[in-house]
């Protein structure tokens, strides 16, 4: 289930790992979705109740948001209050209106981003793909442009702002949301349609670093390639700590350990079927806590594994308390109330062989003259410039490339604005920063 985005996030856990970056803000953009989820202190974050098509799941997966906001989204204008419309529906693999035997009729992202120029008809997937920017300019213009009395290219730079707002706004309340900053976090783009639109949802926000992976659209594939086999099993547990229903903290540890060995028996008798030793599994213990009396609780890791001493059960009280103050705010904590451990938790996790990353040495920040395409007429803020059109595979590590540029492969093209540049590490990972 969701395997592509979840994949994305485990490939986004590997690589920040590498680089040491402890958080960090995913985001994907494929056809049909904006796919966001966060890094935290080097962990993602698990949902113990997901819902999938509006059914409830006794499975834990990987926490990601989504919005039904992708390249593929079609386009519309609301007949009741003529303003520009979103998706939620997406042309999906029929990119849009300028792909003719997609035998798509309503405009898309995509077909914006083609008659501004971002996209070169002659290169999709690598020019298998031959896009009409006649016929996306005529969607536009009959079903947006006209509606709106605006010019085309006016209307299709409108469409794309609105679809990028949206984006950083989600940006934004997610990382807002678990009581965070941009400032904290490190932003990595991927997806088809990342490298595409990532200037536009992350500007003015400051995150640390803005990073997109040079195989950004098969990123979730290397995502898959990267993860450990882990089973995790939970066990419910109504275990109090101070307050009124507290019992003796001495009990609350060694029930707790008690839950922890039942689980950790459980995971090894999973491995057991692939005939995985004990020997070679590693560990972790979490326990799910609230405030006794109110209805939400937070996963909490034990950094000891198991408690053998009250200081070590505390310092799983202020683990909780820190994650409370950041998730809601300090002021609302309620230590008065007490404590309740609500679910005991253990993960086993072995480790298997990863994809290694290239290690290139760095050379000059001027690309090379092979690197260079051309240049091409795009639509930006208002006006016609010319942008500099690089190929993303000939780019050496330790070249720079200067806004307005357009980067292209096969899979896909990432935009470097005017006031911004894109410096590709040893790694074979674009950096984008402010000029």
């Amino acid at each position: 289930l969701v395997s592509g985005p979840i994949g994305g996030v485990v490939g986004a856990k590997y690589l920040s790992d590498l680089l040491g970056s402890k958080n960090v803000v995913c985001t994907d953009i494929g056809v049909t979705s904006f796919d966001l989820a966060l890094i935290t202190d080097g962990e993602y974050q698990i949902k113990n109740n997901p819902d999938i098509a509006r059914f409830i799941l006794n499975l834990p997966l990987v926490q990601i948001d989504s919005l039904g906001a992708g390249t593929g989204t079609y386009v519309r204008i609301n007949p009741t209050s003529n303003r520009i419309e979103l998706g939620p529906d997406s042309a999906g693999s029929r990119i849009g209106v300028g792909y003719k035997e997609g035998g798509v009729e309503i405009p898309t992202i995509s077909d914006c981003n083609l008659v501004l120029g971002y996209l070169n008809p002659d290169n999709f997937l690598g020019g298998e793909v031959k896009l009409d920017k006649e016929r996306a300019y005529k969607a536009i213009k009959e079903q947006v442009a006209d509606k709106l009395e605006l010019d085309v290219y006016e209307a299709a730079a409108g469409v794309i702002k609105l679809f990028e707002d949206s984006l950083r706004n989600q940006v934004v309340a997610m990382v807002l949301g678990k009581g965070y900053s941009p400032l904290n976090y490190t932003l990595l783009s991927y997806g088809g349609g990342g490298p595409l639109h990532v200037a536009g949802y992350t500007e003015g926000l400051g995150f640390e670093d803005v990073l997109v992976p040079a195989w950004a659209a098969g990123f979730s594939a290397f995502g898959c390639a990267c993860a450990d086999f882990e089973y995790r099993y939970d066990k419910t547990v109504d275990l109090a700590i101070e307050g009124m229903a507290s019992g003796d903290p001495t009990v609350v540890a060694e029930e707790l350990n008690k839950a922890w060995d039942e689980l950790r028996e459980n995971v090894n008798a999973e491995f057991a079927k692939s005939e995985v030793d004990s020997s070679q599994i590693e560990y972790k213990y979490y326990v799910r806590m609230q405030y006794q009396g109110q209805l939400n609780d937070i996963e909490v890791r034990s950094p000891y594994g198991y408690i053998r001493n009250l200081d070590q059960l505390q310092e799983i009280v202020n683990r909780f308390e820190e994650s409370y103050s950041k998730m809601y705010a300090r002021s609302a904590r309620s230590p008065e109330l007490g404590y309740l451990i609500t679910t005991a938790v253990v993960t086993g996790v072995v480790q298997v062989e990863k994809p290694v990353l290239p290690n290139d040495p760095l050379g000059s920040e001027q690309p090379s003259d092979n690197a260079r395409k051309g240049i091409r007429s795009v639509y930006w803020r208002g006006e016609w410039i010319q942008a500099d059109i690089w190929e993303m595979e000939k780019l050496k590590a330790g070249n720079i490339v200067k806004g307005m540029g357009i980067i292209e492969s096969p899979s896909s093209t990432f935009v470097v604005p005017p006031g911004r540049i894109a410096f590709l590490d040893q790694h074979q990972i674009f950096h984008l920063k402010e000029e």
